[in-house]
């Protein structure tokens, strides 16, 4: 369904992104992994030109966009094969709840508003907002808003949802809401990649995890293999760090911290 071939991608003199391949099969739920700069978040952008590549082509279905000629109606060809749900909600502040879900059916897809507004109800009954339906974002807490965000993706009915770290603005106590959703929605065989921190949520619902580092995938595999027995040093490396943050931290580095903040403080 989602197919990448050597992806580049640079930000001035920055080489984020180094001839990544990639491919998703129909209903994969794609998890990608790695430390900050890897270029995850900048690889998933890529596929519906929010940001756009500097070379490679990048296919999702039928729609075939080469990212260093590419014309307009290419892009929003293969956009809307797409949704995108952002870290950061991304919801229009003056639009309410329904507003925010119902606009991308109406003005994209031309879903006429009656209907565009039955299905958006629907959606936010599902994920128990209904009574939210005419507030405005600043009404809703970050877990509710990250619920919208989700409803508004799926109210699109696209190819392939991209999800970009969903859980990293939320409080702790809020994770556990989102993730429980995002699963409902990948048991339902919609396609998914997915950016993220959360290695319990990758273990369970992940049909593929990927290991990202400085641009590249360093390997990829089922999740038992990747999060349990990692073939390369840097993986493990990077899964230690995530469940025990003081690995790597010598007791000499660890002391010499704790004196420098005790003289400043």
């Amino acid at each position: 369904m989602v197919e990448l071939k050597n992806i580049h991608k640079s930000f001035g003199e920055n080489h984020v992104l180094k001839g990544v391949d990639l491919s998703v099969e129909k209903g994969e739920v794609v998890v990608i992994l790695g430390p900050s700069g890897s270029g995850k978040t900048t690889l998933l952008r890529s596929i519906n030109f929010l940001d756009s590549a500097d070379e490679g082509t990048i296919r999702i279905n039928d729609c075939s966009v080469d990212c260093k000629k590419h014309k307009k109606r290419e892009v929003l060809e293969l956009r809307r094969h797409t949704a995108m749900v952002f870290q950061n909600y991304n919801l229009f502040k003056n639009k309410t709840i329904l507003q925010n879900i119902t606009m991308g059916m109406v003005k994209v897809r031309k879903v006429p508003s009656d209907s565009a507004k039955e299905y958006a109800l629907k959606l936010l009954d599902d994920v128990g907002l209904k009574d939210k339906c005419n507030d405005y974002p600043i009404q809703l807490s970050g877990g509710q808003q990250q619920r919208v965000g989700i409803c508004r993706a799926l109210s699109l009915n696209p190819d392939v949802i991209l999800l970009d770290e969903p859980t990293s603005a939320l409080d702790p106590e809020l994770v556990g809401d989102i993730l429980q959703i995002i699963k409902a929605v990948a048991k339902t065989g919609i396609t998914m990649i997915v950016v993220t921190h959360e290695i319990a949520f990758a273990r369970e619902v992940a049909s593929r995890v990927i290991f990202m580092e400085g641009g590249n995938i360093v390997e990829q595999g089922a999740p038992e293999e990747i999060l349990v027995n990692p073939k390369e040093e840097r993986t493990k490396t990077f899964l230690s760090r995530i469940t025990n943050p003081n690995s790597g931290i010598s007791e000499e580095s660890q002391q010499n911290y704790e004196e420098r903040f005790a003289t400043n403080f």
